[in-house]
């Protein structure tokens, strides 16, 4: 077999990752992440055929489309950090646990995620399972508590195991004994706990959880994993499979089977899980003898298969098969790794061509290969990813400016940031500034801040980019250094072997070109002094020309404010403007209409300009030029063009000027509907919104809702939205519903 990390590998969040769940087909699927952030977030996946050349949409894109183009589901419901998330594949079902044994489940209505049953006992969980038709449940507590039920909630049975009383010795009788992990037999008619000193309990689940056997496997080893599943062994067709937090791997074929078969993977404190056909058994934990993070595949027999190590010296959190066993999911931490497995042994092309995607750093590097077409775009295949969605990347600059692809539809959170001053709970509109987020595997990516501008006679915002920090393959960048990392470079450091920080080594200073006039006074341009003034901020007292010229091109790149919203005196029509020239100047009008007394639903009319993508950067404000002037008049004839040339830029000139805008898009509020039974107003927002407001509201383009805005807890909002929107006016827009 063969298997390899997929060059977008990892996907970097803003929190812990606790537990991974994967549903789908080979082609497509859905991937559930609980994190510490208390979220769950749901995102579609998907493997594109056809080699990166003139691959076609899947079956799930089409479906995606009809279902408002949906690729992300974030449940904010807990409380706590979310441990446990499990799909039910049969009933389309998914249940979520935390901290403090809450069990929350999920099913998908109409394209949206709905609470269906909400347990809580109060009492950490330790596993949570399906069984294997789908129709029944499996909780085990920590306290030893074990409860099976229905999948529609009902409880069967439950039984309260008394951990430690099964082993014949306790080796620590100090620490507090707990259930770790449990499983269903293959035929649903049994349920097997392990616990933190080694314990293995035997329940019967078709007869009130009767006790059939104990075992001690190893005493005072913990069993952190258990799966009992079936395999292509025509003489062992079951296998009940152990993962101890030494690093074994136990396979028996029974509790009770004295000829197991014990595997020394060499990975500690890491998670185990078969594939769905059960002819692979994947083991992730940390390599010590390496002093980092791997993926090992073993076969029925315990014969190890391939090794595969991770970009990182963290611990494993969550492991998932996914795509029909084509793909591993494997959790270290806050990264995410995206593992392609191949069952068959690699052609030596294949091999090449990760090998050469590999040293490429993007695909637009496979256009300049001499290869034939076919080849180079197996190349280009390679940069594809599995997970799904339009995230920020490195031109953060272009991302905000640019609508979102065909076929994707961005989900943002809006958060309001409060100084010390102000408390949590200040109302949103005396916030200072907010910042946008874009939602992703149950985390928040910032790409924007609007700062609120003190006036009394109008309302404005300033919107910038979001100060967004560079990733780091360890996430171990020193604090005397993260203000540096978030513009880009490093100041220099010690180049020492353990040092895991990417720094810019800095040559000996050079003598610089200074004019000078005083022993004491030197001269520098303005652009000099203020790139010293930003590198002193941050502790950086001395750096070489290089870095000096880098950081100035940045500065001169990256606008201090993009663009502005600017308000009328009555705050009913803004105006949002560019205010740099790497965005256009007019990205469009917003204008809200209110009753007299409020009584009646806002309506918001928002015009905005037809654009091709973005604006090429290059300022074609030409208001203060008429045609009769002559821009050369003031020059020396020396440096006066030809009379050709002057006549040709004349005609280009009177050209641009005689060209009249395209006209603007309209759209309109949709007209909430009227709620007798709960005298208001109602929009559907596909469970996106949780808390009334006379704000929430959603912008139509020929009866189809591109937009939406909507309030939810702790004064935060959803902002959705798709094309003809780029993420800088739909946020411009939720400002102007904000003041």
């Amino acid at each position: 077999m063969h298997a390899f990390l997929e060059r977008n590998s990892p996907v970097t969040l803003d929190s812990s990752v606790n537990s991974l769940s994967w549903r789908g087909t080979e082609k497509e699927g859905w991937l559930a992440v609980g994190n510490t952030n208390r979220v769950v977030g749901v995102t579609y996946t998907e493997i594109s055929e056809g080699n990166g050349v003139g691959e076609e949409k899947s079956d799930g894109s089409e479906e995606l489309e009809q279902q408002n183009l949906r690729r992300n589901f974030n449940f904010r419901e807990h409380t706590q950090n979310v441990t446990v998330v499990r799909w039910n594949k049969q009933l389309d079902k998914i249940a979520t646990c935390d901290a403090h044994g809450s069990v929350i489940v999920w099913r998908n209505q109409d394209g949206r995620s709905i609470m269906e049953l909400v347990n809580h006992r109060g009492i950490p969980i330790s596993d949570f399972q399906w069984s294997n038709d789908g129709t029944k449940v499996l909780i085990s507590y920590v306290d030893g508590y074990v409860l099976v039920g229905t999948a529609m909630g009902r409880r069967l049975w439950t039984r309260r195991l008394s951990i430690g009383t099964y082993v014949t010795q306790n080796t620590n009788p100090n620490r507090a004994s707990e259930l770790l992990s449990s499983t269903w037999s293959a035929d649903d008619s049994r349920v097997v706990v392990g616990s933190s000193i080694g314990e293995l309990i035997e329940l019967d689940a078709l007869d009130e959880g009767r006790l059939i056997s104990t075992t001690e496997v190893l005493p005072g080893i913990g069993i952190i994993g258990l799966q009992w599943v079936g395999v292509p062994d025509p003489k062992r067709k079951e296998r009940l499979s152990l993962y101890l937090k030494n690093g074994k791997v136990v396979l028996m074929t029974s509790c009770g089977d004295q000829h197991a078969t014990i595997i020394k993977t060499g990975l500690v404190d890491g998670r185990m899980q078969w594939s769905e056909d059960g002819s692979l058994l994947a083991v992730a934990g940390y390599r010590r003898t390496r002093g980092q993070a791997t993926i090992r595949f073993f076969n029925p027999s315990g014969t190890l298969l391939y090794t595969l190590p991770l970009s990182t010296k963290k611990h494993v959190t969550a492991l998932t098969w996914g795509h029909a066993n084509r793909r591993v999911f494997v959790a270290t931490g806050q990264q995410i790794h995206v593992a392609t497995v191949q069952k068959a042994i690699p052609s030596l092309q294949t091999i090449c061509r990760h090998k050469i995607a590999e040293a490429l750093k993007s695909r637009e590097g496979s256009s300049e290969l001499p290869l034939p077409h076919k080849l180079r775009g197996g190349i280009v295949g390679s940069f594809q990813s599995t997970i799904q969605g339009h995230v920020p990347d490195d031109d953060l600059l272009a991302y905000i400016s640019r609508s979102p692809p065909a076929g994707h539809r961005l989900y943002c959170t809006v958060k309001p940031n409060f100084t010390a001053a102000q408390p949590s709970s200040t109302k949103h509109r005396h916030a200072g500034s907010f910042t946008l987020y874009v939602e992703h595997l149950g985390s928040l990516y910032p790409i924007l801040v609007a700062n609120r501008r003190s006036s009394k006679i109008k309302q404005s915002f300033a919107i910038s980019l979001s100060n967004l920090p560079k990733t780091r393959p360890e996430g171990n960048t020193p604090s005397s250094q993260k203000g540096l990392v978030e513009t880009g470079f490093v100041a220099p450091s010690d180049p020492s072997p353990n040092n895991s920080v990417d720094v810019v080594q800095t040559p000996p200073e050079e003598p610089r070109e200074q004019v000078t006039i005083h022993p004491r006074l030197t001269i520098e341009t303005e652009e000099e002094g203020t790139v010293k003034t930003m590198l002193k901020g941050m502790g950086v007292d001395h750096c070489s020309p290089a870095t000096m010229k880098e950081a100035a091109s940045r500065t001169r790149k990256v606008p201090n404010i993009l663009a502005e919203v600017i308000s009328n005196v009555m705050s009913s029509k803004f105006r949002i403007q560019g205010s740099c020239h790497q965005v256009p100047s007019d990205l469009g009008t917003v204008s809200i209409k209110t009753s007299l007394l409020h009584i009646q639903p806002r309506k918001v009319t928002v015009m905005l300009p037809k654009m091709d993508g973005c604006d090429s950067g290059i300022d074609t404000d030409v208001s203060d030029i008429s045609e009769d002037d002559d821009v050369f008049e003031d020059l020396p004839e020396s440096v006066l063009p030809s009379a050709s040339t002057h006549s040709v830029m004349r005609k280009l000139s009177s050209r641009r000027l005689s060209t009249t805008p395209d006209p603007a898009i309209v759209l309109n509020s949709k007209t909430p509907t009227w709620n007798e039974q709960h005298m208001i107003y109602q929009l559907d927002f596909g469970g996106r919104v949780t808390t009334k407001s006379a704000k929430n509201f959603q912008l139509e383009l020929g009866n189809k809702q591109v937009l939406q805005f909507g309030r939810i807890e702790n004064g935060s909002f959803i902002l959705d939205f798709q094309a003809p929107f780029s993420p800088l006016q739909a946020f411009a827009v939720a400002l102007a519903n904000l003041c």
